[in-house]
């Protein structure tokens, strides 16, 4: 054990402190990204450097950012809140009557979510059968190599282009979860029977990525959406549940992606994929940058690299999978990962500081609003951003993953909306 090791021990338990007092556990983007953070990089990381034979050099950096990416997420936090004071308040006070409080719907331009929702399913499902995903699922299932497995997934995964991955990731569950539950609550069949057919779109265009997590995750994302529309508190029941769930999904997608696995095997992977694989990825990437690559200073970042670059982009982490023998693995790492990456220490306290302020203004700006089918939809739909900070970048997490992006396209909607409202009334009169 380091020196530095034990006071990222003290900072998680003054992380633990700062959940119990300020952000207890709920249903809500703070709370679940600090408790994963904790479980996965906290806990995680301490367990992995136990056992694991690493370099000091390279082990200290990782741990000293963990210790600068927690200060980080919470100055970053208690920012939030004291740029909008008044909303904060307004947010702590609907949360606090949450359970108390109806679910209640003005139906407000059903029918124009209804045929983009079903426009965006067709769009879906058209792709899904065009790219002949059945039949590559099929293939996918019947390879009886891991090895095989990998390199079909990095040949096919990334099909139909920027907007099909981008609408499969994003956009269209939170269509689904904004239409399942304003049906529910209004008790409009049509709604809810689109939402389910978009549903269904979205989890075959998941299933047809191949990766073992994606469509899991929308699982999850769906529980906590019907889990919200009662309340945000998470008692000891719902947290056995989830992570029942989680188990159960992880075993089904170890099984397909690495059929060599027996029982045995199943529980060793299991305790590496949760707990080890997190932080030797983060460590590999400290180990590789900047002692054998250099610090990249931007281009690693895509929309840096088209604007400044030059030639094809090669991602940091392909760049540490190659370093290490794994050509066409997923190196994926921590959001101060790619941070790092770019601008070292002083990626890592700017992305801290940027991701706290972010998810809980996401909070803040969702839950002011009360007890909707809006703020469900979106609480739902920004769970997939929690999961992407968890494994690649804050940028990818915030635009593909749709922690910024959903809210920010619905904020813009909803004035356009507004204004076209507002014109339309001027007219008529």
């Amino acid at each position: 054990m380091l020196p530095l090791d034990y006071l990222h021990a003290l900072c998680l338990v003054g992380i633990a402190l700062y959940i119990w007092k300020r952000e207890p556990p709920r249903l809500l983007l703070v709370p679940l990204m600090l408790l994963s953070f904790f479980v996965l990089y906290g806990v995680g990381n301490i367990i992995y450097f136990v056992g694991a034979d690493t370099v000091p050099d390279a082990r200290a950096a990782v741990t000293a950012s963990l210790i600068v990416m927690w200060v980080g997420v919470v100055v970053g936090i208690e920012l939030a809140r004291a740029t909008a004071p008044a909303l904060a308040t307004q947010s702590d006070r609907v949360i606090r009557g949450w359970r108390t409080a109806v679910l209640t719907d003005n139906g407000s331009a059903d029918q124009l979510l209804a045929v983009i929702a079903v426009l965006v399913a067709l769009f879906i499902l058209v792709m899904f059968f065009g790219m002949g995903k059945p039949s590559q699922i099929r293939a996918f299932i019947s390879l009886q190599s891991a090895l095989e497995k990998q390199k079909f997934r990095a040949e096919l995964s990334g099909q139909g282009g920027y907007l099909y991955q981008t609408l499969i990731a994003s956009i269209a569950p939170f269509l689904s979860f904004l239409l399942l539950v304003k049906g529910l609550v209004s008790k409009q069949r049509y709604l809810v029977a689109i939402g389910v057919l978009l549903g269904i779109a979205v989890f075959a265009g998941k299933l047809g990525t191949f990766h073992k997590v994606p469509w899991l995750v929308y699982i999850l994302q769906l529980m906590v959406v019907f889990q919200a529309m009662r309340r945000l508190e998470v008692g000891i029941g719902r947290i056995l549940v989830f992570v029942l769930v989680v188990l159960v999904g992880a075993v089904i997608g170890a099984i397909i992606a690495i059929p060599e696995l027996d029982s045995v095997g199943m529980v060793t992977w299991l305790g590496y994929r949760f707990f080890e694989v997190n932080n030797e990825v983060i460590y590999q990437t400290f180990y590789d940058y900047p002692h054998y690559l250099p610090h990249t200073w931007g281009m690693n970042i895509g929309l840096v690299h088209l604007l400044f670059g030059s030639g094809d982009l090669v991602s940091a982490h392909t760049r540490v999978a190659s370093f290490f023998g794994s050509d066409g693995a997923t190196f994926d790492s921590f959001f101060i990962g790619d941070a790092w990456v770019d601008f070292s220490y002083a990626g890592v306290v700017v992305m801290s500081l940027v991701v706290g302020f972010v998810v809980k203004g996401v909070d803040i700006f969702v839950t002011s609003a009360g007890k909707t089918p809006l703020a469900v939809a979106l609480l739902g739909s920004c769970m997939y951003g929690l999961f992407q900070l968890q494994v690649t970048s804050a940028f990818t997490a915030f635009l593909s993953g749709g922690l910024l992006f959903i809210p920010l396209l619905v904020l813009l909607s909803t004035g356009l909306m507004h204004d076209i409202s507002r014109g339309q009334a001027q007219w008529q009169t």
